[in-house]
């Protein structure tokens, strides 16, 4: 190619060549004009040096920087603020597994990794919590689609939350708007390239001996910027970890199975259920009064509401549990009045699972009936029948004994004070009661009372459940969690069914509207 084809592109482009010209002129001319004033005044030598020397210093400086760089990534402490959560309703357990993850992801990000590694490790890490946890047996996958998308759901609520919290503008810009600035990356950072060196130009224009110490300072500023960035990689890979791990936690405690809206609406149809029934209750509270016949448990029930709705005669009155709803301490509550056990075995059955689903048990005992073996036994089975599955949690018991007034010799009392003698009879009462039933976490809270106008202790029965409500909330939930389970050939029988008459619902909708159609286009 002729030297003239090879400067025609250039001499069309003359606009650009004559800016740069311009641009420069004036460097160039004063760089001439400096040599021949240094040259003139015998300085050119020392002006040598002087840039020698300078460019030796900027290569020490960032031998410096680079040494700096890989002794603090060792010596650097991470920031304990940023730590993924711990949520307060772990278990010791569950939180000791946590932490032994936390420990695991410290050692593996001590400094900033290959994105590419982070699978197989976060693939251990959510194995080890695994094994911590007790459920080793589990693999990595080994989770349902719908707690797979509520572990996607909390996610992406914690990530709005934040998003919300810290990113200034983000509730003004939008995702259009974003995405054109994404397109037009790479035209950004040259304006910001050409602009940065543009100042760095004219800084020196305005005072040299300036410009160098910043030049100097920017090195130095670049490899600290470096070193940050590397760290603050780490850090972001070892939260990312961390995060994953919480996830496990979640996974393999089981609380991914449903969010609290779905537990409410479990609840709601326990309630509906129970309404039907007139049996159990999920939410409100279910609160069952149990006993043998005749033992007090409709009065009970009546002193506890303060009205007389529960009726209540010498014969047995109650052959199926009836519920009646009330209120302890602002919670509201179903009161469950069960069958009276009569040493039948198949109504002891029946009675101690239903008790089971109980969040709280309040046992009647009457204080002039000394035959109490069908109450120890009674609670025994509702024992071992909670034990049975270690899932369960046994409800919190009280035991009322009532009709005290009929072991005293003067009653009523005034203002309701016992003298000695009538406190030390019903101590006595006490103490067989707790014998007789024989077994200690039941009995725990015992409380002698009397139903008949004038009531006597009632006030400090009533207390003594009020105390035991947040155990009895505790029980609820994990009742709740239990009955929610998606097990059971039924169960799966009739989510498949219902999966079948929507598809034909739609089928049918969808056949109808095309028979319309086609009618109305065979109209002339």
């Amino acid at each position: 190619m002729k030297l003239t084809e090879r400067l025609r592109p250039v001499l069309l482009r003359w606009d650009r060549f004559l800016a740069v010209a311009a641009l420069a002129l004036p460097f160039v001319a004063a760089m001439i004009a400096g040599f021949a004033w240094m040259i003139e005044h015998g300085w050119l030598i020392e002006f040598i040096v002087a840039s020698i020397s300078l460019g030796g210093l900027v290569a020490a400086i960032r031998l410096i920087r680079i040494w700096l760089r890989s002794k603090g990534a060792e010596d650097t402490p991470r920031p304990d603020q940023l730590h993924a959560r711990i949520d307060p309703s772990w278990s010791e357990r569950e939180i000791t597994a946590f932490k032994a993850a936390q420990g695991f992801i410290a050692e593996k990000t001590s400094a900033a990794l290959p994105w590419a590694d982070l699978q197989p490790i976060a693939q251990e890490v959510v194995e080890r919590v695994a094994a911590a946890s007790g459920k080793g047996e589990r693999g990595v996958l080994d989770f349902t689609v719908p707690e797979a998308l509520l572990l996607i759901d909390r996610v992406a609520v914690r990530l709005r939350s934040d998003i919300r919290d810290k990113v200034p503008f983000s509730d003004s810009i939008s995702v259009g708007t974003l995405l054109w600035l994404w397109d037009r990356r790479d035209v950004a950072m040259k304006v910001k390239k050409h602009g940065w060196n543009a100042w760095r130009v004219i800084r020196a224009v305005k005072s040299l001996p300036t410009a160098i110490l910043r030049e100097i300072e920017g090195v130095i500023a670049e490899g600290h910027s470096s070193f940050v960035t590397s760290e603050g990689t780490a850090i972001l890979q070892a939260l990312l970890l961390e995060e994953v791990a919480a996830a496990a936690v979640e996974l393999y405690s089981g609380r991914l199975k449903f969010s609290d809206s779905e537990l409410l609406d479990l609840g709601l149809a326990s309630s509906e259920l129970d309404r039907a029934r007139l049996a159990a209750s999920d939410m409100p509270l279910r609160v069952a009064v149990a006993g043998q016949i005749s033992a007090g448990k409709s009065s009970l029930i009546n002193a506890l509401m303060g009205s007389d709705l529960a009726e209540v005669d010498v014969i047995p009155t109650t052959d199926e549990a009836r519920t009646y709803p009330t209120e302890f301490d602002g919670v509201e509550t179903m009161l469950l009045d069960m069958p009276g056990l009569d040493g039948s075995a198949k109504l002891a059955s029946k009675v101690a699972a239903e008790l089971a689903r109980a969040d709280l048990i309040i046992w009647t005992v009457r204080a002039n009936r000394p035959a109490r073996e069908i109450d120890r036994a009674t609670i025994a089975e509702l024992r071992a029948l909670v034990s049975g599955d270690p899932r369960r949690r046994m409800p919190p018991v009280v035991v009322a004994i009532s009709c005290v007034d009929a072991l005293l010799s003067v009653w009523p009392v005034p203002e309701g004070h016992l003298d000695d003698q009538a406190m030390e009879r019903v101590t006595e009462v006490v103490t067989a009661v707790q014998s007789d039933i024989a077994d200690a976490r039941v009995t725990a809270n015992t409380i002698p009372v009397v139903l008949t106008e004038p009531d006597w202790n009632v006030d400090r029965l009533r207390a003594r459940i009020e105390s035991l409500l947040g155990p009895a909330l505790d029980t609820q939930r994990n009742r709740l969690r239990i009955e929610g389970k998606t097990t059971g050939v039924l169960k799966e029988t009739s989510r498949a069914g219902r999966g079948l008459r929507g598809a034909l619902t739609a089928f049918g909708r969808k056949y109808t509207h095309a028979n319309d159609a086609s009618e109305d286009d065979a109209q002339p």
